[in-house]
């Protein structure tokens, strides 16, 4: 898996999360409304007093626990998001390493073929060589 689809896999995530918190947050909101409601009814409702009052404590339960999953959302987002940060820090890095590496390789295939022109120069003077001796060792002294 490339370091793209890693980050693009984390984006998709963190999108996800952000509609599961407006969800939560509509879901409170409700949660809010209904206990107004509630209030209202226990107020003229006197017989109804302790079981409505048992749904809104399990109602303040929910809503702490809410509260509580969307304060754990949001430091997992800044978790994600320092991850994303180093991921990307990574990728950089990576790159110009990846830079660094082509350069280099372009200068040793610069010094390999002045390597390979100089050993052809080489070889023809030898060659020359070999043929001057030829013809100093053929000669009558």
């Amino acid at each position: 898996m490339t370091d793209r689809d890693l980050l693009e896999s984390i984006l998709v995530e963190l999108q996800s999360n952000s509609a599961e918190l407006k969800s939560l947050r509509e879901e409170v909101k409700s949660n809010s409304a209904e206990t107004k409601l509630i209030r209202e009814e226990v107020k003229s409702n006197s017989a109804e007093t302790k079981s409505l009052r048992e749904e809104v404590k399990s109602n303040s339960a929910e809503m702490k626990s809410l509260r509580e999953e969307v304060k754990s959302i949001r430091v997992q987002q800044q978790e994600d998001h320092l991850i994303l940060k180093a991921l990307e820090h990574s990728a950089q890095v990576n790159k110009a390493e990846h830079d660094k590496m082509a350069n280099d390789i372009a200068h040793i295939q610069g010094n390999v073929k002045n390597i390979a022109e100089n050993i052809d120069a080489v070889k023809e003077i030898i060659g020359r060589h070999e043929v001057d001796l030829k013809v100093l060792k053929n000669r009558s002294v």
